[in-house]
């Protein structure tokens, strides 16, 4: 019996212009009014997730974010954020420090704001990108894990461009590394995962796109506080995912739908590929798995 449905966001339930496809909505709208809770469990803040969680009325429903990719659980409900782990100023310093000194791209995630650095070669290669692309002056040049500039404003409004990890002062969420190159991103991951051991969870939301967490938090650590919370079990939820940060998740839940837009690392650990982001995925998933919704 499903009583639960957890989402990535990103490349999950939204598609690429970051909107919820209008099935899906429906359809989600539909299973909490039957009971069912829905939990957004993503990379993104509680500052960028909640205009959706309140599209799908989770704010009357009881649904729950799982912030972070686990740092953070909050009752939307209630208006009540629980924060579950963090790393250390000094791990954020020294990961910082370690990602600079390889030619990366890297930002530092807050609550409401991000810490940036890049290296001169992707200051050129992205005034060159926003010049062929005709971006605004104003747009900000920090990547995003799907395109090389991002807007992020409004959920991150402190944004502060950085040149050594001795300004780094307040203690990050997490650690996102990307360049341009992919091929780049992929070799720095696995030359991190063998200089850190298992000290950090690292692995990749996107081709170009590698996030940092502290030891232990992932998506299914989130999710474990939102059963103490709800009183429902893993094998209760029927989860949604596309990347790397979501396969703690994927395998811990009774159910999983991965996207056909997914990495090919994360495919494997599907019950149900489902459709693409841009061709209601989720909703396409929640079909295949009608027969278990049992609602109160």
């Amino acid at each position: 019996m499903i009583k639960a449905i957890a989402m990535d966001m990103d490349g999950t339930l939204l598609n690429s212009n970051d909107e919820i496809m209008p099935q899906t909505k429906q359809t989600l709208i539909a299973l909490e009014k039957q009971g069912v809770r829905l939990v957004l469990s993503s990379g993104r803040s509680y500052r960028r997730l909640m205009k959706y969680a309140k599209e799908l009325e989770m704010d009357r429903y009881g649904g729950y974010l799982v912030e972070v990719n686990g740092i953070a659980l909050y009752d939307v409900k209630q208006d009540q954020r629980k924060r579950l782990a963090s790393f250390s100023l000094s791990e954020c310093k020294d990961l910082f420090a370690y990602f600079k000194n390889k030619g990366m791209e890297v930002i530092g995630n807050m609550d409401d704001g991000l810490l940036c650095y890049m290296t001169e070669e992707i200051y050129e290669y992205k005034k060159h990108y926003r010049k062929e692309h005709k971006i605004p002056k104003d747009f900000p040049w920090t990547a995003g894990a799907f395109s090389v500039l991002s807007d992020m404003r409004e959920g991150y409004p402190h944004q502060r461009y950085i040149q050594d990890e001795s300004e780094i002062d307040v203690i990050f969420n997490k650690i996102c590394v990307t360049h341009f190159d992919s091929q780049r991103v992929a070799a720095i991951m696995e030359q991190a995962k063998h200089d850190f051991k298992d000290s950090y969870w690292l692995g990749l939301t996107t081709k170009r796109w590698l996030e940092v967490m502290p030891k232990g938090v992932t998506k299914a650590s989130g999710l474990s506080a939102f059963c103490d919370a709800s009183g429902i079990t893993f094998d209760e939820i029927l989860a949604f995912g596309d990347g790397e940060n979501d396969i703690a998740m994927l395998d811990a839940c009774g159910k999983a739908v991965v996207m056909e837009n997914a990495l090919d690392s994360v495919k494997k650990h599907a019950d149900f590929v489902s459709a693409t982001n841009n061709d209601e995925g989720i909703a396409k998933g929640i079909a295949y798995f009608r027969e278990e919704f049992i609602c109160d």
